[in-house]
């Protein structure tokens, strides 16, 4: 079974990669693959569809490469950051790169790490579009705080909460119970 992280942060090394990283090592541990596509170090473009505005190759290719992944993907996780109570405009960016094709009846685990207030607005936000995708988001989400986060010497993060360990291994196993039976393949 593959699986799809999209890491909404502008920033590299962000707390929300962090927990995405966190989570890849626990479906990883279940023996599933995942991959964690990253839009600070792999950015898009923004969705053009006039031809009038041109395009760098990279973020062309940036492009494919997700739509590719989450066509081969059985589930998806989408992580933000919160901005200003809400997701990120780069993570919608990327959704509006993909659509219905790529979500239509997957699991979709949210995750999201505020700075400032703790707040899972932006998960509430990001349940609308799953939905309007046709896509399944799971109950059980992850919003975390800064402080749940300790920095290495290369000034990455890695979550330390012990509480957000032992619900980001919840979640992995939600998300993937809800892959693994599948109930709704049939109307894919």
């Amino acid at each position: 079974m593959k699986g799809l992280i999209i890491v909404g942060s502008a920033k590299r090394n962000s707390h929300t990669n962090a927990l995405s990283q966190y989570l890849k090592g626990q479906i990883e541990e279940k023996d599933h693959e995942v991959h964690i596509f990253d839009l600070a170090e792999r950015p898009l473009h923004m969705l053009d569809f006039t031809g009038q505005n041109p395009v760098v190759d990279e973020y062309t290719k940036n492009a494919e490469t997700l739509k590719q992944l989450a066509d081969e993907a059985d589930f998806m996780i989408l992580g933000t950051p919160n901005y200003h109570g809400s997701y990120s405009g780069i993570l919608k960016n990327a959704l509006d790169h993909l659509t219905m094709d790529q979500f239509k009846m997957k699991p979709v685990g949210l995750v999201n790490n505020s700075g400032g207030i703790v707040s899972a607005e932006p998960l509430s936000h990001l349940r609308l579009i799953v939905r309007s995708l046709l896509g399944i988001a799971v109950p059980t989400q992850i919003a975390t705080h800064d402080s749940d986060y300790e920095a290495l010497e290369d000034g990455s993060y890695y979550l330390a909460n012990d509480e957000f360990q032992l619900r980001a291994r919840l979640f992995v196993d939600q998300i993937l119970s809800f892959a693994e039976s599948s109930p709704y393949e049939h109307l894919k």
